[in-house]
């Protein structure tokens, strides 16, 4: 777990095939035009919060935890929109419940992309805010599963006559690397522990192993059975018609069924819905609806002032050690909790953690400014969002309580080393040839040559040294016997409800449980304010600068060459990596 085989393997690989395989992309997509973009049929409507106003909570695209740094993409492109945060819209809600001017709520169905755990949280949101007494409308031209588990909580679902509504279940698809490597000439020369740990197995096989098949088909029953039987609850219908039509492709079939079915309230364009909104409002027909979006409603917020504050720490996206703009980045994370640590004003704080995992010598450097955090006598709790895995369990596993939605993965305790060999394409594909003169038996460890028996075994020790680490931090932490601890751990996924059933997870629950508790814990339950981390005002060079960022290649090449994009990203970040990692591998759950 030693930082110097970032450094050492990670500069050479980009150098030379990030050079490569990036000129050959970007030189292709120079070439391609730009796809359209689709608007909300609802936002041109947008106006400030005065009676009557309606609140348009827009399902559309990736929903970050928090607002991050934006793109350069985003920024040069003004009639592209930025997906509301999930920080945001949760706010947004909650204030809409206690504004008399808002009457209601319509959710836009827009085809998002958000994990299950993070649907959930807007999903509860939304039933609370019905104990108001106002009301919901859900409203899509064609309506996804996620987004349709989403309007389930409303009062009304309305779709489009030439609509459709997608429910098909869960599956989970996991590419595999083995053979594309095989062709370009690299070599991934794996060292592991874990039987589970199958976040290695893209660059070692070409379908799953039993044991990780195991594992997914678990933890995705699992979680389909918690989404199924949500929306069964809130449409008063049976699970096993939700089942029926899912296994029938009855989305396939005209709308009608969806209204027979019980699935949709009624079907009707968009104007007509509006009219059905503007008698609800209780405005003219010839009146403009007075949607305000989720920003709107956030700037009519007084915020509170406090001595006794509860800080919630935001920790988003993939674990790395630097050079991220968007993600947890442990030089810039670890010193605002350590200053979180010495304000007097910061009574305890919660850790919300949606990560699969990263980087293991980064993981360890937030756990310990976490332990430091608890060293000042704060009270320390974690709330786990669509995933909680492998270094993002890493980084949760020494707090005072675990929250974890019952739809959130976590768990994936486990450590891997993956060093690329790129001999095959350097040097037998392209004719570069490397020559060395050495002082030391194994000073020539490089990714243009092979590992030797020796040098492989060094890292096996490494990686052994590294679980048992992870392991201990993990038995600690959970109070829990280290042999019991191991015989659960093993690289293995599991679903929150299970996590919790073993000791992993102490309590299914939201953001908000754990803000509560925290504030129980530090006996400030009527008297406190939270402040966020960290501050997400991007500056002038912070947008500059993403315009070379992996997120920035990550969204050119999706939008050229969608999900074949995708693994040329997932590639590339393969090459570019520390080689030593807690992560859980990269799987697409729909």
């Amino acid at each position: 777990m030693k930082k110097f085989f970032a450094t050492l393997l990670g500069a050479f690989v980009g150098t030379w095939l990030a050079f490569i395989i990036f000129g050959i992309v970007i030189f292709i997509s120079g070439i391609i035009s730009m796809a359209s973009f689709s608007m909300s049929s609802f936002k041109s409507n947008i106006g400030s919060v005065n009676d009557k106003s309606v609140l348009l909570i827009d399902l559309y695209g990736q929903i970050p935890e928090y607002a991050q740094t934006a793109d350069f993409q985003m920024v040069i492109n003004r009639d592209q929109k930025t997906p509301d945060n999930l920080r945001d819209i949760l706010k947004a809600i909650k204030l809409a419940k206690t504004n008399d001017n808002i009457k209601g709520i319509v959710v836009s169905c827009n085809s998002s992309s958000c994990g299950f755990a993070t649907a959930k949280a807007i999903r509860d949101a939304l039933i609370d805010f019905k104990t108001s007494k106002k009301w919901i409308y859900a409203y899509g031209d064609a309506i996804t599963q996620g987004d349709y588990y989403i309007a389930s909580a409303s009062d009304s679902i309305f779709m489009n006559p030439v609509g459709a509504l997608e429910i098909h279940g869960i599956t989970s698809s996991i590419p595999f690397f083995k053979n594309t490597l095989e062709k370009i000439g690299v070599e991934m020369q794996v060292i592991r522990v874990g039987t589970f740990k199958s976040a290695v197995e893209p660059y070692m096989l070409t379908e799953m192993s039993e044991a990780n098949r195991l594992q997914t088909e678990t933890y995705i029953n699992h979680l389909w059975d918690n989404v199924s039987e949500s929306i069964a609850q809130s449409r008063n219908i049976e699970r096993s018609l939700i089942n029926e039509y899912a296994d029938s492709l009855r989305m396939f079939d005209k709308a009608e069924v969806c209204v027979k079915q019980k699935f949709i309230d009624g079907l009707c364009y968009n104007h007509e819905f509006e009219s059905k909104v503007r008698q609800t409002v209780g405005i003219e027909e010839d009146d403009d609806i007075n949607y305000v979006s989720v920003t709107d409603v956030l700037s009519t917020d007084k915020p509170k002032t406090s001595n006794n504050q509860i800080a919630v720490v935001y920790a988003s996206g993939d674990i790395d050690v630097s050079g991220q703009k968007n993600g947890i980045n442990s030089d810039d994370l670890v010193p605002v909790i350590l200053d979180l640590a010495k304000d007097d004003d910061i009574k305890g704080m919660v850790l919300r953690v949606n990560s699969p995992g990263g980087s293991a010598f980064a993981s360890e450097q937030i756990w310990e400014a976490l332990e430091q955090f608890k060293a000042e006598g704060k009270k320390f709790a974690v709330s786990m969002g669509d995933y909680a895995a492998s270094g993002g369990y890493y980084i949760s596993c020494g707090a005072d309580r675990i929250f974890a939605e019952p739809t959130t993965l976590t768990g994936s305790i486990g450590i891997f080393a993956v060093v690329p060999c790129a001999k095959g394409i350097l040097t037998d594909k392209l004719g570069i040839n490397f020559d060395f003169v050495q002082t030391n038996a194994n000073s020539d460890i490089s990714t243009v040559k092979p590992l030797t028996a020796t040098q492989r075994n060094a890292f096996q020790r490494s990686i052994n040294e590294g679980y048992e680490l992870f392991t201990g931090r993990c038995a600690k932490g959970r109070n829990m016997d280290i042999n019991k601890l191991k015989e659960i751990a093993e690289g293995r996924v599991w679903d929150a409800t299970d996590a919790k059933r073993i000791g992993l997870v102490d309590e299914l629950g939201n953001l908000d449980n754990a803000i509560k508790w925290v504030a129980k814990e530090a006996q400030i339950e009527t008297d406190y304010v939270v402040s966020e981390y960290p501050e997400t005002e991007p500056d002038f060079m912070d947008i500059l600068l993403s315009a070379m960022s992996e997120s920035y290649y990550k969204m050119s090449l999706e939008k050229q060459f969608g999900c074949l994009g995708t693994y040329m990203h997932e590639i590339n970040a393969i090459l570019n990596r520390d080689p030593i990692q807690c992560r859980m591998e990269y799987i697409e759950i729909k």
